[in-house]
């Protein structure tokens, strides 16, 4: 009786995270004030070109302790004045992605997941092409 209350209670929980990502997915994109604050914003007058969009990620992420958990965020870059991203863009996604994958501990990781984005890139572009990194979004399920 006890593996089968376990079977049941697991079927809901998978259920429930299920219903928690549609719900992030469709209603997180409208505004919901989770994440950091858009430059633009804060009252800063910015150049629409300075700033790179990579929408939509979704990371599984595994725990230490054999908890899964869920990582949906958008990431906004701000270039420094005068710089370009390469046209290829598949490749900073893929080092975002890593970087978000390795991702361990509580959601106040933010601000060194930020940093740690924001090397990686200029690293990969062999300049100091990015000024800042930003969370539009940011939901750990």
């Amino acid at each position: 009786m006890i593996s089968h209350n376990r079977f049941v209670a697991g079927y809901y929980k998978r259920v429930l995270m299920a219903v928690c990502l549609c719900v992030a997915v469709f209603v997180g994109g409208q505004g919901s004030g989770i994440g950091d604050q858009r430059p633009e914003a804060r009252g800063q007058e910015l150049c629409e070109e300075r700033f790179e969009y990579f929408n939509n990620f979704i990371v599984h992420l595994k725990g230490s302790s054999m908890k899964d958990r869920l990582l949906i965020c958008d990431v906004v870059i701000e270039l420094n004045q005068g710089m370009k991203l390469p046209e290829e863009k598949v490749e900073l996604r893929k080092i975002i992605y890593k970087t978000l994958k390795e991702l361990s501990g509580p959601p106040e990781i933010r601000g060194e997941l930020k940093r740690a984005i924001r090397i990686r890139l200029n690293n990969f572009m062999d300049d100091e092409i990015l000024k800042g990194v930003y969370f539009t979004r940011f939901i750990l399920l």
